[in-house]
């Protein structure tokens, strides 16, 4: 697509994650995983971030969600944690028992019963002892191992099919999926790019995030690519659907790992960036809260699709 973006947030961030539209307050809410920050903006606000609300948090903090309950719910390095209205951590809920040193927590979303899906990941190493993991009123407790890095998660419109991506094997997986909480076996769905967010429009297209890249693609129901959008920074990380009616697609990046030579050739890496009028999004899922009505019909109903 030969769409050009438009910068929403220079502030810079080290590494954007977490990028989702909060109705309840009509802001962008996103998190600074290596600071240690949360972030909420209006659509309206500064573009250097200088009227955005932000709480510091021990970082690293991959994913904040909204709460039924009130407040937020989040994943520290490896602890799940609920958060006031005003950002402050309020409970400890679980603690994720990583399989050594060097791991931490990293893409988290609510599915659409209301639980919170949460990965980790390998920061120091390439062996797959990162895992999937579930919360909900009954505790926590391990879907499936053996990933890198997870990464992106989305649902079909009944919640039966789960998206779930591990970068380190640049794959999206899909697997069987539902209220009961069983996870079956990983199906290769978008394969051979170095996938990190995942977004699902009404039309069931995935928005795709590669890292390295400088690009976010754009995907068929069936898992074909379909089109791309160039941002002028190479690390993509989030992407996530956003405004009143949703319509707004963001895109966040990082500047982690950058050295200077490359700073200097990508002075945008850690915005965020804005595509308006592609396509139209889904609500964020509310942690404790299942979906009030079904999700838009779209070509992504199940495993059979």
């Amino acid at each position: 697509m030969d769409v050009q973006p438009q910068v929403f947030r220079d502030t810079p961030a080290i590494l954007v994650e977490s990028i989702w539209w909060d109705a309840r307050t009509d802001e962008v809410v996103w998190v600074d995983i290596t600071a240690g920050t949360l972030h909420r903006g209006r659509l309206d606000g500064a573009v250097d971030g200088s009227d955005d609300r932000v709480t510091e948090l021990p970082p690293p903090v991959s994913a904040v969600q909204p709460r039924a309950a009130g407040g937020y719910i989040a994943a520290l390095g490896d602890r799940i944690v609920t958060l006031d209205d005003d950002g402050l951590i309020a409970e400890t809920l679980a603690r994720l028992d990583h399989a050594h040193p060097g791991m931490r927590s990293n893409e988290a979303k609510v599915d659409p019963f209301g639980r919170f899906l949460v990965g980790s990941m390998e920061e120091t190493g390439d062996t797959s002892d990162a895992a999937l993991y579930l919360l909900d009123d009954t505790g926590l407790r391990t879907l499936l191992g053996g990933f890198g890095v997870t990464n992106g998660f989305e649902w079909s419109d009944d919640g039966r099919t789960v998206y779930v991506t591990d970068t380190a094997v640049k794959t999206v997986y899909r697997a069987s999926y539902g209220e009961d909480g069983r996870l079956g076996p990983l199906e290769p769905f978008l394969v051979d790019y170095d996938s990190d967010g995942l977004a699902l429009d009404t039309d069931g297209r995935f928005w795709n995030g590669v890292s390295g890249s400088g690009t976010v693609l754009c995907w068929s129901p069936e898992g074909a690519v379909e089109d791309h959008l160039a941002v002028p920074v190479p690390n993509v990380t989030s992407v996530a659907f956003g405004g009143p009616d949703l319509s707004t697609l963001f895109v966040g990046t990082a500047r982690e790992g950058l050295d200077e030579d490359q700073l200097e050739r990508a002075p945008l890496s850690g915005a965020i960036f804005r595509f308006d009028g592609l396509a139209t999004g889904r609500p964020v899922g509310v942690y404790g809260a299942r979906a009030a009505a079904p999700r838009p019909t779209s070509g992504t109903t199940g495993q059979e699709d």
